[in-house]
């Protein structure tokens, strides 16, 4: 315990000096004046990698301040530095990591904000809850919840978290929010969250959006004033693994909702046989 947790520290120092932390911790109002609590110190107690934050007490963490960091603080004092600052300097400590890891990414960004309102991104994640959960929670095959979160990308703030049953449907969860939607957004979705009537609604709004294409779904193109059905495998037989094309001007589905650019592209035999067993396991869950 004792080599894994100076082993983080150094991590921690490696990554941000202590006068960058104290300047963010400032910048939040996490630190307003000198504290025995440092930056620095709040930053390892909260990002330690065994996960054991909630479910220490107040005692215990303020004992390991003390041992690690000879930071003396109260249960108390230590209760109220977990407020909306302290998000923030936690938030503002994830950006500038991604920019250490990514240093394109401060400049991608700055690109994106001359072209986009905002860079949402919204998906899922689901998980198994206990039987006793009641019926309402119910997933396909046992006991489950799904959370559902939308993230701008440029201001880095959370624009939705919700909480709802395994069993509801991600393209509902869409509908929902779309009213939130501003003109010059982009809007970034997986396969699930795929619906023609929300992307019709998201252009109408004056918006954009980029997402996968259902399998199912006709694709038509109009040549001379008449409407032409895309042949998937006939455009796909002469790519090769992982090859690309592009086709602009598009209609999508029977409401031919028009669609200014698709990206076609043929999956290599690794990821052909990912996604072969993802849908056997998908289907022999439900049996």
């Amino acid at each position: 315990m004792e080599k894994q947790m100076q082993a983080w520290i150094q991590t921690i120092r490696q990554l941000f000096s202590p006068e960058e932390l104290t300047r963010l911790a400032r910048k939040t109002g996490l630190i307003r004046r000198q504290r025995s609590l440092t930056a620095e110190a709040f930053l390892t107690l909260c990002a330690w990698g065994d996960g054991s934050l909630a479910k220490q007490s107040l005692q215990r963490l303020c004992a390991a301040l003390t041992l690690w960091h000879g930071c003396s603080l109260s249960s108390e004092g230590l209760n109220q530095r977990f407020t909306d600052r302290a998000v923030a300097f936690l938030r503002e400590v994830f950006f500038l990591l991604l920019l250490h890891q990514r240093p394109l990414l401060w400049f991608t960004i700055q690109t994106y904000r001359t072209c986009f309102t905002r860079l949402r991104i919204l998906d899922s994640t689901s998980f198994l809850v206990p039987a006793d959960y009641g019926e309402e929670d119910q997933g396909s095959v046992s006991p489950g919840a799904k959370i559902q979160f939308e993230y701008d990308l440029l201001s880095g703030t959370c624009l939705h978290l919700g909480v709802q049953s395994a069993n509801d449907s991600d393209a509902r969860f869409a509908y929902h929010v779309q009213h939130t939607i501003l003109p010059n957004d982009l809007c970034i979705r997986d396969l699930g969250f795929f619906s023609v009537a929300a992307l019709a609604e998201i252009d109408a709004r004056g918006a954009y959006s980029i997402t996968r294409l259902r399998s199912d779904m006709k694709v038509y193109i109009k040549e001379n004033g008449q409407w032409k059905e895309w042949d998937w495998e006939s455009m796909g037989h002469p790519l090769g693994e992982g090859e690309a094309i592009e086709v602009e001007h598009v209609y999508i589905g029977h409401e031919r909702l028009y669609v200014p650019r698709l990206i076609f592209r043929r999956l290599t035999a690794e990821e052909w046989q990912k996604r072969m067993c993802k849908k056997r396991k998908k289907e022999k869950g439900r049996r």
